[in-house]
């Protein structure tokens, strides 16, 4: 009977914890958002090329720059001709729900194991 109680406990708790993991990744991916959005400027792309550095798309108002971005400081490296726009979902936190990216895993994981035999 102690067995059985200890078991079924046991399930509870795993349950409880993906309830909470599930919970959690909703409210983060709400909240987190792959690209900086201000009143008067966005982030359209960034490019970690390094520890502590990124290659930046920003636009400010009508202008788009191309920014450097290190524990030096924020360099401007030119201003940028043409149009950019901010793209579409590629897969970011912000972007997917938990079960997208559980899905997305378990695809991949399972092309390995295919590939493996």
């Amino acid at each position: 009977m102690h067995d059985m109680i200890s078991m079924v406990s046991g399930i509870l708790v795993l349950i409880l914890i993906l309830i909470l993991a599930y919970v959690s990744s909703r409210f983060l991916g709400k909240s987190w958002n792959r690209t900086g959005h201000g009143n008067y400027m966005q982030i359209i792309d960034q490019l970690v090329v390094g520890p502590d550095r990124q290659l930046l798309i920003v636009k400010i108002k009508e202008q788009t720059y191309l920014m450097s971005s290190s524990s030096a400081g924020i360099q401007l490296i030119k201003e940028l001709d043409g149009e950019f726009t901010i793209p579409e979902s590629i897969g970011t936190l912000g972007n997917e729900t938990f079960l997208q990216y559980l899905n997305r895993y378990r695809k991949q994981f399972g092309d390995r194991k295919d590939s493996s035999k």
